[in-house]
Order: C-alpha cells, then structure tokens, then sequence
C-alpha cells in the first residue's frame, strides 16, 4: 500500500536537515516502508508561529508498506504490526519535526512541487506599516473654503454676514460638593425606600 509523508522542519534546523531528513527515513523503513524516489521540498512562511518558527521547510515523500497476499509461497516482508500506528509514535517523539501528515496516496495527485515566489524572511514578528500605511501625525493644512453668506431680508440696513461670531467658552461651574452621608442617615433612607 502505498502512502505520502508530509513533514515540517524549522527554519532553524536548516542546517541539520540531511540528518533530520535520514532519521525520518530510518524511522519509516524501520517498519518496513520503501520509498519512492519522487521527493518535495518547498521553504515557506507559517501561518502562525510553531515552536517559536516563523518559517519552515515543507518536505513529501511517498512510501510503500508491504501488503500480505493470498499466495503461500511469495517472498513478501510482513509488514510489522501497527506499522502506520509506529511510525506516528515515533515522529511524535522526533523533536526536529515540527508537524508531521501520513496519509493515504491511492486517491492523492501526482506528487510534485508547487511553483512559487520565493519571499525574504521578516526579521521579527511584528508587522510593519508600508509607506502607504504610515500616518505622520502632524496637523493637516486647512482646507479654504469661502465662507458662506447669509442673505437677510431686503432692507437697507441688511448687510450681508460671512461668519457667525463666536463666544468665549465660559468655564464650566463647579459642581457643589456632595453631603456624605453617615451609615445610619443611608440605612434610614433605605428603610423609608423599601417600606421596612
């Protein structure tokens, strides 16, 4: 039967990623898994942080486990007992491999890389404001607009007014100071309130 290993190593572990990439591959054959030769290996962005990784590279491989057939006497490896089961145990345990998918491959396309851009690495994980984003706080310059008339009744005193005049903002008053009230002045009201 034939299946697909997907695997995530971080950006970090670039370095150790032919060792990562054989213990993986060790694991699996363990088990009695062959693979294909068909590989991908693609280096993208998260969606989110894993592990303290923002990036990381994706890695497909397909295998084959061996299946038992109905003929006696064909030389065939038995596939160990829970040999999928295995495998997900110990890549769990396997700390270089960020994430990790076993899947069937019977129904899967043919496995091939995904062109794409390849995109710089940001430096920190906050984002930063493109030139369009950014804002300078300073004041805008007034807009001039002319100033609206007002026509009064034809009179011949009228004259027209180009802006209404403005007062002073008075200060506000302040407010008289709150009696406090003692604990028995408070429980009086409430008794009278509530009709005790």
């Amino acid at each position: 039967m034939e299946y697909e290993l997907l695997y995530l190593v971080g950006e970090s572990r670039d370095g150790e990623l032919p060792k990562i990439r054989e213990d993986v591959e060790a694991t699996v054959r363990e088990f009695g898994g062959t693979f294909l030769p068909a590989e991908t290996e693609e280096k993208r962005n998260l969606a989110y942080l894993i592990k303290k990784e923002r990036r990381g590279t994706f890695i497909a491989r397909r295998f084959t486990m061996p299946a038992p057939t109905d003929e006696p006497f064909v030389a065939v490896a038995e596939p160990k007992e829970g040999a999928i089961e295995g495998i997900n145990r110990k890549l769990l345990l396997y700390t270089p491999v960020l994430r990790f998918l076993i899947l069937r491959a019977e129904k899967l396309p043919e496995l091939k890389a995904i062109p794409r851009e390849e995109r710089p690495a940001r430096r920190d994980d906050r984002r930063r404001p493109s030139s369009s984003d950014r804002r300078s706080f300073e004041s805008k310059p007034a807009v001039s607009r002319p100033a609206p008339t007002v026509k009064a009744a034809e009179t011949p005193e009228a004259k027209p007014v180009t802006e209404p005049e403005t007062k002073p903002v008075a200060e506000a008053e302040p407010k008289p100071e709150e009696k406090r009230m003692s604990p028995e002045e408070l429980d009086k009201q409430l008794k009278e309130m509530l009709d005790i």
